[in-house]
């Protein structure tokens, strides 16, 4: 999820810093008994791996946010937590006509991935991709949201479902609102106002 810190700058740190655990566990292990067996050290090693797995695993999906709510500056130096329900503002235009649509986000992050789902009376909506990045110049949280959009049919005419992008920048201290602008492959433009 995070562009500020490479996941794979992230996995490379996290491999060596065990391989160096690792590395001298079994040099105190030998040490103390030189007559340990390599099937020994193999277990030891392997199943110091498995926890390691199980616990980044864990802390990605759980624990993370807990870690953000005990520093917050966490939320400036890489990512700010986004989890919640949103009120959503669409303002939208086509050719001639243009309007208003009230909706709910609801936004679910975790350390590595994030999706969005829009309801709205008319339709709803699901996320094909997201990507989070931060402004290069002012370092505002922006998000890169590429979606589905599912009309609910309710009228006479049948729509089939569309494609939509926006790219969203989070304002105000408190990160509570989310704005930018979008298009879809209906020919359809305007703008998202999200509100904690």
């Amino acid at each position: 999820m995070f562009a500020i810190i490479s996941p794979i700058k992230m996995m490379v740190l996290i491999c060596q810093a065990y391989a160096t655990l690792a590395l001298l566990i079994v040099l105190a292990l030998f040490l103390y008994n030189p007559e340990i067996s390599a099937g020994t050290l193999l277990r030891v090693v392997l199943g110091g791996a498995g926890a390691l797995e199980l616990f980044l695993l864990v802390s990605a999906h759980f624990f993370w946010r807990k870690l953000w709510a005990k520093f917050p500056k966490l939320n400036e130096y890489l990512f700010p937590d986004l989890n919640g329900n949103w009120n959503m503002k669409i303002h939208w235009s086509s050719n001639e006509t243009e309007g208003v649509v009230d909706a709910t986000a609801s936004i679910r992050q975790n350390l590595v991935s994030m999706t969005m789902e829009v309801r709205s009376t008319g339709s709803d909506s699901e996320t094909i991709v997201v990507k989070t990045t931060k402004d290069s110049v002012s370092g505002r949280p922006i998000i890169f949201y590429f979606y589905r959009v599912i009309p609910k049919n309710i009228g006479a005419e049948p729509s089939p479902p569309y494609e939509g992008a926006s790219t969203l920048k989070l304002f105000t201290e408190g990160n509570e609102v989310l704005r930018g602008n979008y298009f879809t492959s209906r020919n359809t433009k305007g703008h998202f106002e999200l509100t904690r």
